[in-house]
């Protein structure tokens, strides 16, 4: 069990191969980014010590609740035989809950304060101490990129660790391959525990958004038909690779865009269904490059991995899921020999990615960066694969022997203090700061 303060943390995702095609029980690869949220939790002062606080700054989110007012009496028990979570949301905890947040009149807020309250329930108890649950993240929001889930993940990472449902990872390791079956277990919980924080804000969530969010690398995913179980293959020990991803800042609606194809294949199914096979064809493929040995990723795998990244986009504006925006993102990407590019998601907007050539110079990343944020795209540099969640702890337990960084590290008021996205990453972020442990 661990007491706060302490940082927990867990990537997003962008989907790397398989879009449209996953609807009709078609392998998709999903795969985590480096950009990250991050979750601290703190004690309330002892006046304060019946209430539990959600901080979200980003979605302006900001609400407490007196602990013994919460609806503890409808909590589920859960079977010892396990020890895991149910899949399915409790529907009596669920309206219970309703009650407690008819003062949250904003959707998205609602939810993400639906999800925390089902898990703080589920996870701890009436006698737990005051505390502050503060989220920042360097995600945008809202964008496809898996935000919700990897919020929904730390939120279940740090409310295990405090209920002493999962202990911190037993290594610092940096090298995703050792693989450690304590670790294994706890992030198998946690990933349970978030897929219904997801079940909160979604519904019916595919679940590899959570996913990737918890193992990190990246995940194939195929949904089955007919009662069968669905197919989740977890692929980490490929290298990092670098990436640009673009926001076209175009809004699209992902079911307009599945309603789109799914009339394209009833109206032209012999041209239609080889179009979906293709993207089957070249997402198992990538499968096998991601599960190659790390001393067999070489120039000629990457140089494979970005040829499917280019035939996976082309398949993709032929079912008519592109924009103009998105294309303009390509051709720039294209004409500057940066490396290929592809939607990624629904299409009809949002966001394209760039896997980046190896030996491509920094001048060029500059003026593409330049060129499309001229136009008024966002550019993230991050890279494709690493690190799932992980936690970061004080190197003593006595607050008193806290170096002076480790002071500001823990802090909630300079937690929510931070600034951008770049502010949030130098400050506290993985990659930035040492002591970062993963499971």
């Amino acid at each position: 069990m661990v007491s706060a303060p302490f940082l927990v943390s867990a990537p997003g995702k962008i989907i790397l191969f398989g879009e449209h095609a996953a609807v009709y029980g078609k392998p998709a690869i999903a795969a985590a980014v480096s950009l990250r949220s991050y979750l601290l939790t703190t004690k309330h002062a002892a006046e304060f010590s019946d209430v539990v606080t959600l901080e979200f700054p980003d979605v302006k989110l900001q609400y407490s609740w007196r602990i013994h007012s919460l609806p503890w009496n409808v909590v589920p028990k859960r079977s010892m035989d396990t020890g895991r979570p149910p899949s399915e949301l409790n529907t009596a905890l669920i309206e219970a809950l309703e009650q407690s947040l008819v003062a949250v009149l904003n959707p998205l807020q609602r939810s993400a304060a639906l999800a925390f309250l089902y898990l703080y329930l589920c996870l701890c108890s009436p006698d737990m101490p005051g505390m502050t649950f503060s989220v920042r993240s360097i995600l945008p929001i809202g964008a496809g990129l898996g935000s919700s889930a990897s919020v929904s993940v730390c939120l279940a990472a740090a409310l295990c660790l405090l209920s002493g449902e999962v202990s911190p990872p037993e290594t610092k390791s940096d090298d995703n391959s050792d693989f450690n079956a304590a670790n294994y277990a706890s992030i198998e919980l946690i990933d349970a525990w978030a897929f219904l924080g997801e079940r909160c804000i979604h519904g019916n969530p595919s679940g590899i958004d959570n996913a990737v969010a918890s193992h990190g690398g990246a995940v194939m995913f195929q949904r089955m038909t007919k009662g069968n179980p669905n197919v989740r293959e977890s692929m980490r020990n490929f290298p990092p690779l670098r990436l640009l991803l673009i926001d076209s800042r175009q809004p699209r609606r992902t079911a307009v865009q599945v309603a789109n194809v799914a009339a394209l294949l009833q109206n032209c199914p012999l041209v239609t269904e080889p179009i979906l096979n293709g993207i089957q064809a070249l997402t198992n493929e990538a499968y096998k490059l991601l599960l190659m040995p790390k001393e067999k990723c070489d120039d000629v795998w990457e140089e494979r991995l970005r040829e499917l990244v280019r035939v996976n986009h082309g398949l993709l504006v032929a079912l008519g899921v592109s924009h103009p925006k998105l294309e303009a993102i390509r051709m720039a990407a294209d004409e500057l020999e940066i490396g290929e590019t592809k939607l990624t998601g629904a299409g009809g907007g949002g966001c394209a990615i760039t896997l980046v050539k190896g030996d491509v110079e920094e001048s060029r990343i500059l003026k593409l960066k330049a060129r499309l944020e001229g136009h008024g795209f966002e550019v993230f540099e991050t890279s494709l694969g690493g690190f799932g969640a992980g936690c970061l702890l004080p190197t003593k337990s006595d607050a008193a022997e806290w170096e002076e960084w480790e002071e500001k590290l823990f802090s909630l008021h300079h937690m929510l203090g931070l600034g951008d996205r770049e502010d949030i990453q130098k400050t506290i972020g993985v990659g930035s700061i040492d002591g970062w442990a993963f499971w």
